[in-house]
């Protein structure tokens, strides 16, 4: 469905990964890293920083041949026609199954928050047919939508943050010992579980212009996306304990309520769960192009 010289940049690819990863991060890294690592699972992405360092070093190695346009033409050079054919079958089984379970996630978060009184199937209707509008246009101009989105709720999540520091306590997060160090390294398993998603967008290698240059992106964006996702199960399990965190399904919303001074403005978590919404559709839609 993607149309002419649909190119973007690996820079730009980058983004569209990053911010299809803030709906699942919100919602999965603080419950499961909670029971992982307990109040050590804000470490869990620095030390899964190292791994995704290696996977930026791979898909550089990979794209530096000039005969292999996407990841699956990497698979059947390199292991056969055959076997390469599998591999892709395989991902594009995995990769429908994430669609069908973030679809999913999005329509039961609106049901349950806002319209409980609404069937299920509306929301699930609505989506899949914006979704499919969506991946009929030009990939640029979902790029460039996503670029937006990328820069407005960077800003409003920061700002979230902020407003939340006063809640938080140092004692749920400090000290550890190194007894933590177990639970530490096993918090990383659903942060590499969601970082690795980033493996998905290089199947869209032939529409990706400079893929080749990858490996210049990543210090800045690996850190960035360790500390920005540090800071975000600090700021939970600073607020609400990990023992809390651990038993909720939407931590997220509930750290929100304890915002105290801006309690007189009217529906302040419409504003996040809008943005929610926006993150699911990217994902949602990213998944769906590939």
């Amino acid at each position: 469905m993607l149309q002419g010289k649909n190119q973007i940049t690996i820079r730009q690819t980058l983004i569209i990964f990053f911010i299809s990863i803030f709906s699942p991060a919100i919602r999965i890294l603080p419950n499961i890293g909670a029971r992982l690592g307990h109040e050590a699972l804000w470490l869990g992405p620095l030390i899964a920083s190292l791994a995704l360092f290696m996977i930026f070093d791979v898909l550089g190695q990979i794209f530096k041949n000039d005969n292999v346009g996407n990841l699956g033409d990497f698979f059947e050079l390199s292991m056969g026609k055959l076997i390469g054919v599998l591999i892709r079958f395989i991902y594009l089984i995995w990769i429908f199954i994430l669609y069908l379970i973030y679809t999913r996630y999005y329509a039961e978060r609106l049901v349950t928050s806002i319209f409980k009184d609404t069937d299920i199937r509306f929301f699930l209707l609505v989506m899949m047919i914006v979704v499919f509008i969506a991946i009929r246009g030009r990939l640029e101009v979902f790029t460039r939508f996503c670029e937006i989105s990328f820069l407005i709720f960077t800003a409003i999540t920061a700002m979230f943050f902020i407003f939340l520091l006063p809640s938080v306590s140092v004692e749920n997060i400090y000290p550890l010992t190194d007894q933590d160090i177990i639970p530490a390294i096993k918090s990383t398993y659903p942060v590499l579980g969601l970082w690795g998603y980033m493996t998905f967008f290089m199947f869209l290698g032939d529409h990706i212009k400079d893929k080749n240059q990858i490996t210049k992106y990543r210090n800045k964006y690996t850190i960035f996306l360790a500390i920005s996702t540090s800071i975000l199960l600090i700021i939970l399990v600073g607020s609400l304990g990990y023992r809390i965190v651990m038993r909720m399904s939407l931590p997220f919303f509930n750290a929100n309520k304890m915002i105290t001074f801006a309690a007189s403005l009217d529906r302040l978590e419409s504003i996040l769960l809008s943005v929610w919404v926006i993150t699911d559709f990217i994902i949602i839609t990213a998944f769906a192009t590939i």
